[in-house]
Protein backbone atom coordinates (compact mmCIF):
# COMPACT_ATOMS: atom_id res chain seq x y z
CA UNK A 1 0.00 0.00 0.00
CA UNK A 2 1.35 3.28 -0.77
CA UNK A 3 0.54 6.94 -0.01
CA UNK A 4 1.73 10.30 -1.75
CA UNK A 5 1.79 13.47 -0.68
CA UNK A 6 3.32 16.84 -1.91
CA UNK A 7 3.66 19.74 -0.20
CA UNK A 8 5.51 23.06 -0.14
CA UNK A 9 4.33 23.73 3.69
CA UNK A 10 2.33 21.55 5.21
CA UNK A 11 0.78 18.50 3.70
CA UNK A 12 -2.83 18.21 3.97
CA UNK A 13 -3.91 15.11 6.70
CA UNK A 14 -6.96 12.84 5.24
CA UNK A 15 -8.63 11.64 8.35
CA UNK A 16 -10.09 8.56 7.04
CA UNK A 17 -8.31 6.36 9.56
CA UNK A 18 -11.57 6.61 12.00
CA UNK A 19 -12.78 3.33 10.13
CA UNK A 20 -13.87 0.39 11.73
CA UNK A 21 -11.44 -2.46 12.32
CA UNK A 22 -13.23 -4.40 9.77
CA UNK A 23 -13.09 -1.87 6.85
CA UNK A 24 -9.15 -1.10 8.04
CA UNK A 25 -8.39 -5.13 7.14
CA UNK A 26 -10.06 -4.39 3.46
CA UNK A 27 -7.95 -3.49 1.12
CA UNK A 28 -9.72 -0.80 -0.34
CA UNK A 29 -8.74 1.18 2.77
CA UNK A 30 -6.41 4.06 2.33
CA UNK A 31 -4.79 5.09 5.06
CA UNK A 32 -2.79 8.61 4.74
CA UNK A 33 0.72 9.13 6.04
CA UNK A 34 2.04 11.44 9.15
CA UNK A 35 1.86 15.08 8.60
CA UNK A 36 4.28 16.74 7.19
CA UNK A 37 5.43 20.10 7.36
CA UNK A 38 8.31 22.45 7.20
CA UNK A 39 9.48 24.09 10.68
CA UNK A 40 8.53 27.59 10.79
CA UNK A 41 11.72 29.33 12.36
CA UNK A 42 14.11 26.05 10.39
CA UNK A 43 12.30 26.99 6.94
CA UNK A 44 16.00 30.02 6.30
CA UNK A 45 19.29 29.61 6.90
CA UNK A 46 21.31 32.41 6.90
CA UNK A 47 25.05 32.36 6.46
CA UNK A 48 26.95 34.45 7.68
CA UNK A 49 30.73 35.71 6.96
CA UNK A 50 33.17 33.75 9.53
CA UNK A 51 33.55 35.48 12.63
CA UNK A 52 31.13 38.47 11.98
CA UNK A 53 28.20 39.44 13.72
CA UNK A 54 24.50 38.39 12.62
CA UNK A 55 23.71 41.28 10.48
CA UNK A 56 22.13 41.52 6.89
CA UNK A 57 25.13 42.75 5.53
CA UNK A 58 27.29 40.27 7.09
CA UNK A 59 24.98 37.19 5.19
CA UNK A 60 27.26 35.28 2.43
CA UNK A 61 23.81 33.08 1.93
CA UNK A 62 20.71 32.42 2.39
CA UNK A 63 19.47 28.78 1.99
CA UNK A 64 15.74 27.54 1.64
CA UNK A 65 13.84 24.65 2.04
CA UNK A 66 12.23 24.47 -1.50
CA UNK A 67 10.09 21.66 -1.80
CA UNK A 68 9.29 18.14 -0.57
CA UNK A 69 7.44 15.38 -1.25
CA UNK A 70 6.68 12.32 0.77
CA UNK A 71 4.89 8.91 0.30
CA UNK A 72 4.40 6.26 2.72
CA UNK A 73 5.30 2.27 2.19
CA UNK A 74 3.43 -0.82 4.77
CA UNK A 75 5.65 -3.58 5.19
CA UNK A 76 2.67 -5.87 4.64
CA UNK A 77 0.08 -4.12 2.49
CA UNK A 78 -2.86 -6.64 3.70
CA UNK A 79 -2.17 -5.64 7.37
CA UNK A 80 -2.15 -2.34 8.51
CA UNK A 81 -0.95 -3.02 11.58
CA UNK A 82 2.16 -4.07 10.14
CA UNK A 83 5.21 -1.24 10.19
CA UNK A 84 5.59 1.98 8.22
CA UNK A 85 8.23 3.74 5.76
CA UNK A 86 7.96 7.02 4.91
CA UNK A 87 9.95 8.38 2.15
CA UNK A 88 10.65 11.57 2.16
CA UNK A 89 12.54 13.87 -1.00
CA UNK A 90 13.51 17.22 0.21
CA UNK A 91 14.95 19.90 -2.25
CA UNK A 92 17.05 22.92 -0.81
CA UNK A 93 17.84 26.24 -2.75
CA UNK A 94 20.23 29.00 -1.73
CA UNK A 95 20.88 32.14 -2.77
CA UNK A 96 24.37 33.44 -3.36
CA UNK A 97 24.55 37.75 -1.29
CA UNK A 98 27.06 40.29 -2.00
CA UNK A 99 29.17 39.70 1.10
CA UNK A 100 29.75 35.87 -0.76
CA UNK A 101 32.26 36.67 -2.80
CA UNK A 102 32.86 33.97 -5.57
CA UNK A 103 32.38 31.20 -3.25
CA UNK A 104 31.18 27.90 -5.36
CA UNK A 105 29.50 25.84 -2.99
CA UNK A 106 28.25 25.69 -0.05
CA UNK A 107 26.75 22.70 2.39
CA UNK A 108 23.36 23.80 4.36
CA UNK A 109 22.88 21.52 7.08
CA UNK A 110 19.09 20.22 7.45
CA UNK A 111 16.98 17.94 9.43
CA UNK A 112 14.27 16.19 9.53
CA UNK A 113 12.78 14.44 12.68
CA UNK A 114 9.52 12.13 13.65
CA UNK A 115 7.48 13.44 16.06
CA UNK A 116 5.66 10.30 18.19
CA UNK A 117 2.31 10.49 19.58
CA UNK A 118 3.62 11.73 23.26
CA UNK A 119 4.82 14.86 21.34
CA UNK A 120 8.89 13.53 22.17
CA UNK A 121 11.07 13.07 18.94
CA UNK A 122 11.08 9.62 18.40
CA UNK A 123 14.09 10.49 15.78
CA UNK A 124 15.59 12.79 13.96
CA UNK A 125 18.54 12.67 11.19
CA UNK A 126 20.45 15.32 9.78
CA UNK A 127 22.18 15.58 6.32
CA UNK A 128 24.67 18.49 4.68
CA UNK A 129 22.59 19.58 1.00
CA UNK A 130 25.66 20.29 -1.25
CA UNK A 131 24.37 23.50 -3.19
CA UNK A 132 26.93 24.36 -6.07
CA UNK A 133 27.06 27.61 -8.18
CA UNK A 134 27.65 27.57 -11.55
CA UNK A 135 30.42 29.79 -11.95
CA UNK A 136 31.05 33.27 -10.22
CA UNK A 137 27.92 35.79 -11.06
CA UNK A 138 25.48 32.97 -10.56
CA UNK A 139 23.34 34.16 -7.62
CA UNK A 140 20.69 31.18 -7.03
CA UNK A 141 21.37 27.21 -6.96
CA UNK A 142 19.30 24.42 -5.71
CA UNK A 143 20.83 20.69 -4.51
CA UNK A 144 19.83 17.48 -5.81
CA UNK A 145 16.43 16.00 -4.07
CA UNK A 146 17.81 14.31 -1.22
CA UNK A 147 15.92 11.17 -0.21
CA UNK A 148 15.46 10.00 3.36
CA UNK A 149 13.45 7.29 4.53
CA UNK A 150 11.85 6.66 8.02
CA UNK A 151 10.84 3.42 9.88
CA UNK A 152 7.49 3.93 12.35
CA UNK A 153 6.70 1.57 14.86
CA UNK A 154 4.24 -1.26 14.12
CA UNK A 155 0.61 -0.37 14.22
CA UNK A 156 1.38 3.31 13.35
CA UNK A 157 -0.27 3.09 10.01
CA UNK A 158 -3.70 2.76 12.36
CA UNK A 159 -3.05 5.87 13.82
CA UNK A 160 -0.85 8.25 11.27
CA UNK A 161 -2.75 11.68 12.76
CA UNK A 162 -0.76 10.75 16.49
CA UNK A 163 2.47 11.10 14.40
CA UNK A 164 4.47 14.24 12.42
CA UNK A 165 7.41 14.60 10.51
CA UNK A 166 9.30 18.13 10.66
CA UNK A 167 11.63 19.56 7.92
CA UNK A 168 14.03 22.35 8.69
CA UNK A 169 17.57 23.23 8.95
CA UNK A 170 19.46 22.55 11.30
CA UNK A 171 20.33 26.47 13.25
CA UNK A 172 22.84 27.47 15.61
CA UNK A 173 21.60 30.05 18.24
CA UNK A 174 23.27 32.97 16.47
CA UNK A 175 21.33 32.28 12.78
CA UNK A 176 17.78 31.82 15.27
CA UNK A 177 17.50 34.69 16.77
CA UNK A 178 18.41 36.29 13.33
CA UNK A 179 15.97 35.04 12.07
CA UNK A 180 13.30 35.76 14.84
CA UNK A 181 14.63 39.67 14.85
CA UNK A 182 13.67 39.62 11.44
CA UNK A 183 10.22 38.07 11.54
CA UNK A 184 7.28 40.18 11.84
Amino acid sequence: MRIVGRGLAVAALALGGCDTIDRLRGNDVVLPCPAVRVVGDGDTFPRFREGAAAEPENIVLTGRIVAFESECDYDDSDDPASGMVMRISVLVGAERAAAAGAAAAAPLPWFVAAIGPDRGVASKETFAAEIGFDGPEARVARSEPQDVDLRFPSGAALRPWEYEVLIGFQLDRQQLEYLRLQRP
